[in-house]
């Protein structure tokens, strides 16, 4: 200032002498941040197919039914029994005369048979893979 004033300082009771402040100098601080990109990655998935033979033998199985009537008297139940790859089921009934006997009224007979079928197919099977590849930006 080069006025040869000085303020003027009130004094009133009760009251304590005004003050008077003048800035002169203000320092601010400004803080800025940046990104920079040193390096990227690529990340690529891919989903493939590949085709599979499949050769396998398949195995199926028939029964055949046949109800072979007897018609005699026997002395003893028969048990289920089986004879040259046929399973053999007795069927009987009690007749009733002066002296009981067991008459062998029908077997059932359960023949199988085997047949072997070739069985040949090709599937489509898919899997995936990932290869990562490192970008660098760095100079």
């Amino acid at each position: 200032m080069s006025s040869d004033k000085q303020p003027e300082i009130k004094n009133t009771p009760n009251e304590q002498p005004e003050e008077l402040i003048i800035p002169l100098v203000e320092e601010r601080v400004e803080i800025e941040k940046k990104q920079y990109v040193k390096s990227q990655f690529q990340v690529e998935r891919k989903t493939e197919a590949k085709k599979v033979d499949i050769n396998e033998q398949l195995i199926s199985r028939q029964a055949e039914i046949k109800h072979v009537p007897i018609g005699q008297y026997i002395s003893d139940i028969p048990q289920i029994r089986e004879e040259n790859g046929v399973k053999i089921i007795p069927i009987f009934e009690e007749h009733i005369e002066i002296v009981k006997k067991i008459y062998l009224k029908e077997e059932i007979r359960i023949e199988s048979h085997e047949s072997v079928n070739e069985f040949k197919s090709e599937e489509t099977l898919k899997y995936q893979t990932v290869s990562q590849k490192r970008i660098s930006t760095d100079k």
